[in-house]
């Protein structure tokens, strides 16, 4: 058993303590509960699935090649690039980052990636943050946090020189 499964029972079983202690009624929160593992288990079963089809198209060697210890600091400009092109939710981003880990690709490569992703999703900036905040706001927050993944990456990568942290192996 995983650290965040045990933090994740953790904490459902103090939000079902607080409901119990509110004696609200259930019903509405297992139909929401249902509603939600609907929604999710068959996009998580094709994310995955997507997932290991990719593994098996994209050559390891070039993953190593490109995001490993072999490539030095250019990983992590790679990696930021890879973290904005990527059209996926965190299910499908966290198993390519897993797939890019199995590969050979550095720790700091894998925290350039995710952070990239997690802030720059051009798929999210051209749906959702361009139609509603605007294109001139769009454009200042791209440009104000565009060095946020590559400082990450730099830090990640000067904390491993310090501090043995291991590496991203899934299991």
């Amino acid at each position: 058993m995983n650290i965040g499964l045990i933090l994740l029972s953790i904490c459902l079983t103090g939000l079902v303590i607080v409901a119990l202690r509110r004696r609200e009624p259930a019903g509405p929160v297992l139909k929401r509960m249902v509603e939600q593992f609907a929604k999710l288990v068959p996009r998580m079963l094709c994310a995955l699935l997507g997932a290991g089809f990719l593994a098996q198209l994209i050559p390891q060697q070039a993953i190593a090649a490109l995001l490993g210890e072999d490539a030095g600091l250019i990983a992590l400009p790679i990696a930021a690039l890879t973290g904005v092109i990527v059209p996926a939710g965190p299910v499908i981003s966290f198993a390519i980052a897993a797939l890019f880990a199995k590969s050979g690709a550095t720790t700091a490569a894998l925290v350039t990636f995710i952070t990239s992703w997690a802030i720059f999703g051009l798929h999210r900036v051209f749906v959702y943050e361009v139609p509603l905040l605007g294109a001139s706001f769009t454009r200042l927050r791209l440009v104000s946090g565009a060095v946020l993944p590559l400082v990450a990456g730099g830090i990640a990568t000067l904390v491993g020189l310090v501090i043995s942290y291991g590496t991203a192996v899934p299991n």
